[in-house]
């Protein structure tokens, strides 16, 4: 017992070692994304991903870990390939975030590689959400995420359309300008609230993970996740339009004011959020409880 338990120890520091490595081989393609002005708003939350990662694999260690087989030659290939990955995405002029892809990419891959060679197979898949959502750390290329955040601004742009229909408010739209009484709106890219549509379906991830035990509850979770940040969208500069115009039109402007709707009603979507993580585990609760009978 005591040669396996300083055996796994052994294996324990070799995992921080490759640890440290992946993070250097991580650490430049992450720090070009999160300086270039261009491109940063998409990648903010790059940084505490590894962090939350980690606490996630620390929270269960006694049971993923409780029972390891190395598998090391599967390991080594993965840590290979993904080394492998890394050298490519050097050697070759690929534009920035892009590059950024694939060698944060690699630097997962050689990590997971790693993992799976000094730990084994059990303790990966008991560990796969932790290691599944250090994806999240990986940056989507810039334009991909152009196309993500269109396609949000343009569906916000529908949904604010039909609340002003319901609200009998006059306008004429022309493509993602609204004109109104007073005020000319322009649904741009950044009305698509990414940081906080993004936030948004992390948390849903991890309460889904932390705290309901069925799959189809997790995946509803985040599914309810993604209509609810473009009708908060639409509601948000429907908002700001009445705030504007009734009592101050400063509000139309960006700072603190304009962004303090947003602070709004992201709290209103987590509190429906947390209703339904709750509703959800409620559900649950009598089959843990005839399970533990």
């Amino acid at each position: 017992m005591m040669v396996e338990s300083k055996q796994k120890r052994i294996f324990f520091i070799i995992f921080y070692l490759f640890s440290a490595v992946a993070i250097f081989l991580a650490w430049s393609p992450v720090k070009s994304v999160l300086t270039d002005p261009r491109i940063d708003l998409y990648y903010s939350h790059i940084p505490i991903i590894p962090f939350i990662s980690a606490f996630l694999l620390y929270r269960k260690r006694k049971s993923i870990f409780s029972e390891t087989d190395p598998a090391v030659l599967p390991g080594a290939l993965l840590s290979v390939a993904g080394l492998g990955l890394y050298l490519f995405a050097n050697l070759h002029k690929i534009e920035t975030s892009y590059s950024a892809t694939l060698l944060v990419l690699s630097a997962i891959l050689f990590w997971a590689g790693a993992y799976l060679g000094l730990f084994g197979s059990k303790p990966l898949k008991r560990g796969l959400f932790p290691v599944l959502f250090l994806l999240l750390a990986v940056p989507i290329p810039a334009p991909i995420m152009d196309r993500v955040v269109l396609l949000i601004a343009g569906a916000s742009v529908y949904v604010t359309s039909a609340l002003f229909t319901v609200l009998q408010v006059p306008f004429i739209r022309e493509g993602v300008t609204f004109y109104l009484p007073a005020f000319t709106l322009v649904v741009g890219p950044e009305c698509a609230g990414w940081r906080s549509s993004l936030a948004l379906i992390i948390l849903s991830l991890l309460a889904g993970h932390l705290f309901l035990k069925k799959v189809s509850n997790k995946i509803l979770l985040v599914a309810v996740a993604i209509p609810l940040i473009i009708i908060k969208n639409g509601v948000r500069i429907v908002l700001l339009y009445y705030i504007a115009y009734y009592l101050d039109e400063r509000f139309m402007e960006s700072g603190f004011l304009h962004r303090s709707v947003g602070y709004f009603m992201f709290g209103l979507v987590l509190l429906f959020m947390g209703f339904l993580l709750w509703s959800l585990e409620k559900k649950e609760a009598p089959r843990k409880a005839s399970a533990e009978s």
